[in-house]
């Protein structure tokens, strides 16, 4: 007999129940199939897109596009997967050692049940003493963690942290990439060590975050209360002291010419983004364009050269992007036009793409 390999038609009545919390289980298999098919990838998408606003009225408290409505749903789905898989005994030793990590996503949710054991997933042993685990912010979203040691933080818009599931030995050492906020539980025999790339901060019982994005032109320790020391890794492996910081005191180097600049800053300014804040105080527009562009997984474009040394000041607070264009129009010198998102191949859609440029007679 021949096997019949049609695909079954994603159904836009059962994603609706499904945000309605109305699915039997069966209809929770199929709708998990979707998600775990990448053909069905573009049919997803496209299907919320069409039906947005219904979907947007139905689910009113996620003000969401496309793509974070399906990030809602994935986790949805697989967290409810995740669950069951924690009734195996195979997992139950491991689970009971990882019950106190806590990954809290803001707007789109955090996929933990992604994460899984074993070589291929987001476990990783390392021989057979450590197990590690990695925790992955998505775009547009902040994600709160807590650490096996009692230390919680929080991962800012496409971040990651890797950690051992159990610390042991004299350091507790984490690795990061993108930006973190670290508030650490004291252990005066073991420093926590935050590293990213060649350089590491250490703490005992402190409060800072760290800026590591790979593709920024600096990195930066902000420290907020209690002490950090920050070194530098050579290339044949011996540390060097860059500084000890205070508390309201920030590290800078430049990944470009490696210039390191120690200077005392206010902390909430650098540190509010775990509380839905932006904060710019006389930033230069090119910095604004960045962090905004990141926060909202958008790309902005500046249209003249002008605009990159404007500097602005606003506070945002849980803000639509929506909201924050109209901001920026009225409070500066700085008009905009946002271009229609194009349908690639594969029937997904480009980013969000928005110009910014000085309104006629600024220049």
């Amino acid at each position: 007999m021949k096997k019949n390999n049609k695909m079954p038609e994603v159904d836009i009545e059962l994603l609706r129940k499904f945000f309605q919390k109305r699915c039997d289980q069966g209809e929770k298999e199929l709708i998990r199939s979707w998600f775990s098919d990448l053909r069905y990838e573009g049919k997803l998408k496209n299907l919320v897109g069409e039906h947005w606003e219904e979907i947007a009225l139905e689910s009113p408290d996620y003000d969401l596009d496309t793509d974070r409505l399906l990030d809602k749903l994935h986790h949805e789905i697989h967290l409810d997967a995740y669950k069951k898989s924690l009734n195996v005994p195979f997992y139950s030793k491991v689970y009971r050692q990882l019950s106190r990590i806590a990954a809290i996503l803001l707007l789109p949710l955090l996929v933990i049940s992604s994460l899984y054991f074993l070589s291929g997933g987001r476990f990783v042993a390392k021989g057979e003493k450590s197990i590690y685990a990695e925790i992955h912010s998505p775009l547009a979203a902040r994600t709160r963690f807590e650490l096996p040691d009692g230390s919680t933080g929080w991962l800012n818009s496409g971040s990651s942290l890797k950690f051992p599931v159990k610390f042991s030995g004299t350091q507790r050492k984490v690795e990061l990439s993108g930006e973190g906020f670290f508030d650490v539980a004291t252990d005066s025999n073991r420093p926590f060590v935050v590293n990213a790339s060649d350089i590491n901060v250490m703490a005992l019982g402190t409060r800072f975050n760290v800026l590591a994005y790979p593709d920024d032109e600096a990195f930066e320790v902000t420290l907020e209360s209690g002490k950090v020391v920050v070194e530098k890794t050579r290339e044949h492996g011996e540390p060097v002291k860059l500084a000890e910081l205070k508390p309201d005191h920030q590290l800078a180097i430049s990944t470009i010419t490696g210039n390191v600049n120690v200077k005392k800053v206010m902390p909430a300014k650098y540190t509010s983004w775990k509380e839905g804040k932006l904060v710019f105080r006389n930033d230069p527009m090119y910095n604004v364009v960045k962090r905004i562009s990141r926060w909202y997984n958008v790309e902005i474009n500046l249209k003249d050269k002008e605009m990159e040394s404007y500097t602005f000041r606003a506070t945002f607070e849980n803000e639509a992007f929506s909201e924050v264009l109209k901001l920026l129009k009225a409070s500066s010198p700085i008009d905009y036009v946002e271009h229609e998102r194009e349908m690639l191949s594969d029937g997904t859609f480009t980013k969000r793409r928005v110009t910014l440029f000085l309104k006629p007679g600024k220049k």
